[in-house]
């Protein structure tokens, strides 16, 4: 097992953000019903709500179209992003109800035990430190409060990652600093026993991991009464 590389920062590029919001907007809907159908098995159908990493807003604009009852905040590292994301937002015509900011995963801007539901798609890899955000995730949420987290892991099958990779080079490969953005995510993703070791020292609890090909997903499980 290759030694984790950490993936380059936060996006910067104007241009290289454009492309992949055009990308998102394109190719985001799948992706977006599979994070759905995990939030409404949670039982989550309104209240307050984070997305962490939001990147152009992708998530909580479809969440907030297909479950009106929730209220999002979105969050990322990248001030070009965040701008984006208003943006998209006001296009569907939802700027009064999603706010993004700039913002960090190792203290999100909500309140003590504040949430209903904390979203994080694809974020994790990019943090160093896992455990902080893990701890973060638990102070913020309500009790009874939802989680859905779902990331790379660098231990999946070489024939999953090389697939997936095929598969990425064909939709986004045509902007050359987004070409290796997968087999980069996948390096600086952690393995299922590092993100375990990571959830069982961290204060959060009632959790479920699990993987799909190369996906690990971490969500919110209710606890024994």
């Amino acid at each position: 097992m290759k030694e984790r590389v950490t993936e380059p920062g936060i996006i910067e590029d104007q241009e290289l953000a454009e492309y992949y919001n055009r990308m998102a907007k394109r190719y985001g809907r799948f992706p977006c019903q599979r994070v759905l159908k995990r939030v409404l098995a949670r039982g989550i159908e309104k209240g307050k709500a984070i997305d962490v990493g939001t990147g152009p807003g992708t998530f909580p604009i479809f969440l907030s179209k297909t479950i009106p009852g929730i209220r999002f905040k979105g969050i990322d590292l990248s001030p070009v992003m965040v701008e984006i994301a208003r943006r998209n937002a006001k296009e569907e015509g939802l700027a009064d109800k999603i706010e993004f900011e700039v913002g960090s995963a190792y203290s999100l801007p909500v309140e003590d035990h504040s949430l209903d539901l904390v979203l994080c798609i694809t974020t994790v890899h990019h943090l160093d430190r896992p455990i902080d955000f893990f701890n973060e995730v638990a102070r913020s949420l309500k009790e009874g409060g939802a989680f859905v987290i779902v990331d790379f892991h660098r231990d999946a099958s070489f024939v999953f990652i090389g697939i997936f990779n095929l598969i990425w080079k064909a939709f986004f490969g045509k902007h050359p600093k987004a070409r290796k953005g997968f087999i980069e995510s996948i390096q600086s993703s952690y393995t299922i026993k590092e993100c375990r070791d990571f959830l069982e020292r961290s204060r959060l609890e009632h959790w479920r991991l699990y993987t799909r090909t190369v996906e690990m997903w971490i969500e919110s499980v209710k606890a024994a009464s």
